[in-house]
């Protein structure tokens, strides 16, 4: 039987820790009931993976341990990719199988040791940065569904993730240029061990201070939400479509998304929103619709007899005679003339 020889040392107790605190938070994650229990159970995962990580580098500096060869580092970076999916989707895809295929082939083959560590590296790398991209997109779709994004952010994720990429770039180059006899290893090797620890921590800090980031799923909303939303959308678009053909302000020629927003006392953004969404055009064409449509009341009002087609859309609000006729051909499919000569021969 071999003795066990323990150095005690500053990196190894740190080690130690982590590996402590990865079971401890994994736990907590992994057994937590909530509406993103999917999403927490990987983020369980990937600190029970990245704790194997450190209990087999610490266990290098004890004489007498035998190592497994588990390849834990094809599964940690896998389980954080799991956790940004589930957070945001919520819905299982079959593909996503098909990430944990490398770490199963490594297992059940004999691979060297050499062509493992670099088949690591790729695959780490290449999903380490579509999972950023992957939260960049997602990030970004947070501010069509949420006032408040302080408790609702994954930038502390991004920040390991470059972390991640950090040491896996370090680790190529020191493959590349033999540092074995410089003492660029020794420090890089503490370093990476603070990190880690610090990386630990960081993740319970922000499981317990981002709570609506562990709870729910970042875009699931519950049915009724969505009705009473899509009902209270199409009351205001409705409030405000009436407001602007009672008052009139499409006869204000230059008219812009600002103004508008201010007489109907909306902010721009909302009301932006509400016409894209309700009347399926852009603010451009929904003002000139309604000025179509009051050039076609004029033609048959008095002040027709009173002005030319190109004073009647100024009187609509049209500024241009090109713009007026372009708005009209698209909406009418023929020129205002046209239009005019058809209401006479109507009469």
């Amino acid at each position: 039987m071999k003795e066990v020889v323990v150095e005690l040392s500053f990196p190894l107790v740190l080690d130690v820790l982590s590996t402590a605190t990865c079971v401890m938070l994994g736990l907590l994650f992994f057994t937590s009931k909530t509406k993103n229990r999917r999403a927490n159970i990987f983020l369980g995962l990937f600190l029970f993976s990245l704790g194997f990580e450190v209990l087999e580098s610490f266990s290098e500096a004890i004489d007498g341990i035998t190592h497994l060869n588990f390849n834990s580092e094809l599964l940690t970076i896998v389980f954080l990719f799991f956790y940004v999916f589930f957070t945001f989707k919520n819905k299982f895809k079959k593909w996503l199988v098909l990430l944990c295929i490398p770490w199963l082939v490594v297992v059940v083959s004999n691979f060297d040791e050499e062509l493992v560590k670099y088949i690591s590296y790729l695959f780490n790398i290449s999903l380490l940065i579509f999972t950023l991209k992957q939260i960049n997109e997602d990030q970004h779709r947070l501010k069509d569904f949420y006032s408040d994004l302080q408790s609702r952010t994954l930038s502390w994720i991004k920040g390991i993730i470059y972390i991640f990429l950090i040491f896996h770039f370090f680790w190529i180059i020191e493959d590349i240029i033999d540092f074995s006899n410089s003492n660029i290893t020794q420090y890089f090797a503490l370093v990476s061990t603070v990190l880690t620890f610090l990386i630990i921590y960081w993740i319970g800090y922000n499981g317990f201070t981002q709570s609506a980031m562990f709870s729910s799923v970042l875009f699931e909303i519950e049915k009724e939400e969505i009705v009473a939303e899509q009902e209270y959308s199409k009351e205001k678009y409705t409030e405000i479509f009436e407001l602007i053909e009672k008052e009139k302000f499409y006869t204000i020629s230059n008219l812009n998304l600002k103004m508008l927003s201010d007489l109907v006392n909306v902010r721009e953004k909302e009301l932006s929103k509400l016409i894209n969404s309700h009347s399926k055009t852009n603010f451009y064409q929904f003002i000139n619709g309604f000025r179509v449509n009051e050039f076609k009341k004029l033609l048959q009002s008095d002040k027709a007899k009173q002005l030319s087609i190109l004073g009647l859309a100024q009187e609509a609000g049209f500024v241009s005679k090109s713009t007026f006729y372009s708005a009209f051909k698209n909406l009418e499919g023929i020129t205002p003339k046209q239009y005019q000569n058809s209401l006479k021969k109507s009469e």
